[in-house]
């Protein structure tokens, strides 16, 4: 994993055993996600709500933005961690909750995110039902997500996420193999 343009540009994620018990996303995703977003994110904030390997995180700092990385697990957040001190990334928050938790966290305290990205693992399921739709529909009764900002909700293709969550409203669905990337905006 190659982080592709900006200030960390040719940098390398190294795997590890941490990273192998979890589904990376795509370079071709990744691509079509910054295809969208932009190169320059500075002046942005960027919410990456379960990290992995950090790889997006990672990326939209490269690019400029003030990042909040968060990933609850350990022992891929000591992993992030490493990196972002070995290349000394200043515009990153680093975070170790559920993404609930931390949306609950953000509601009481700030800030409000220009994007946030929630990739869970696609298994993963709150009350019964996928991760992803539950984030979904916490951010969008929240006011995480600032006026005019976008989620980008990255799941698997069979799992077809509502049009509407609160504030949130779908702006574009495009498939990816097996993947599906959908594009909400608050209103």
């Amino acid at each position: 994993m190659r982080i592709v343009t900006g200030a960390l540009r040719g940098r390398v994620i190294p795997s590890s055993r941490v990273l192998q018990s979890i589904r990376l996303t795509s370079s071709r995703l990744k691509e079509a996600v910054f295809s969208m977003v932009g190169d320059d994110l500075t002046g942005l904030l960027f919410l990456d709500l379960c990290a992995g390997s950090g790889q997006i995180g990672l990326e939209a700092a490269s690019r400029g933005a003030q990042v909040w990385i968060n990933e609850p697990d350990e022992r891929r957040w000591l992993q992030i961690a490493g990196l972002v001190r070995q290349w000394q990334v200043g515009n990153v928050q680093l975070c170790r909750d559920k993404g609930q938790v931390l949306i609950e966290r953000l509601q009481t305290a700030g800030p409000h995110f220009d994007l946030t990205y929630i990739d869970p693992p696609y298994d993963a399921t709150r009350h019964g039902r996928p991760l992803s739709a539950e984030l979904l529909e916490q951010l969008g009764a929240t006011a995480v997500v600032a006026p005019g900002g976008f989620v980008l909700v990255q799941h698997q293709a069979e799992l077809r996420l509502v049009d509407t969550a609160g504030g949130l409203t779908v702006v574009r669905r495009r498939e990816y193999g097996a993947t599906t990337l959908s594009v909400y905006a608050r209103s």
